[in-house]
């Protein structure tokens, strides 16, 4: 199967997945055939128009052919770039472990949050959970239970409560919370922060109090 990884909206449209597929399958088809594959889907002309003229689909003599660019070298791969790969290939595999660094900043103060990722996003981090809100991506499963109890919050907003949160660490190693702070609770699903038999938070992350920077583990 083709799998589309950071789809714009374009490439995230069900009817664009289903039909690619359909391609891979089946080569140079007529335009009567895909119609009646899709027969329920609402202007086909228009879309496959579109898929044509993005260079995604290609049509010659009345038939259409898959002309997606697959990724080829992981050498040059950015994170958040579109990709198109099948999930079936060793290619898949190596993207499958490839690991990037984020960093989070915020406008209220200096913190900076630095948290690893895998190239689909999926890993549980504060980063991760930002950029698929935004964008509208599925969550994982691990990614989940975040949500339950932020929801889709602004990031800026975010960001300046758990910050703030994170930086009376400069002066303390225990931190007391007697009301429930969403915000608070993020940071223990997150991994940042734990909750001790006392009842007080402590760091989990590593804190580099010069630079203000905090790390996951």
């Amino acid at each position: 199967m083709i799998k589309i990884i950071n789809p714009s909206r374009l490439t995230r449209q069900p009817f664009f997945q289903d039909l690619i597929d359909y391609l891979n399958q089946h080569e140079a088809v007529i335009l009567r055939e895909i119609k009646r594959e899709f027969e329920g889907v609402a202007n086909i002309d228009r879309s496959i128009e579109e898929f044509i003229k993005a260079g995604y689909i290609r049509r010659e003599n009345k038939r259409y052919y898959l002309t997606l660019p697959f990724v080829e070298s992981l050498e040059d791969l950015c994170l958040d770039q579109e990709i198109f790969i099948r999930n079936d290939s060793p290619l898949y595999q190596e993207l499958l472990e490839l690991r990037f660094e984020t960093r989070l900043s915020n406008q209220t103060n200096s913190a900076l949050l630095l948290e690893e990722t895998d190239f689909l996003r999926d890993k549980l981090t504060l980063a991760n959970y930002f950029y698929k809100m935004q964008r509208q991506y599925p969550l994982s499963e691990e990614q989940k239970p975040l949500y339950a109890v932020l929801g889709d919050v602004n990031p800026e907003y975010a960001l300046k409560y758990m910050t703030t949160f994170l930086l009376k660490y400069v002066h303390k190693d225990e931190l007391m919370q007697k009301r429930r702070d969403i915000f608070v609770d993020s940071l223990v699903i997150l991994g940042y922060i734990r909750q001790n038999e006392a009842g007080k938070y402590e760091l989990k992350a590593s804190f580099d109090k010069e630079r203000l920077t905090f790390q996951l583990d």
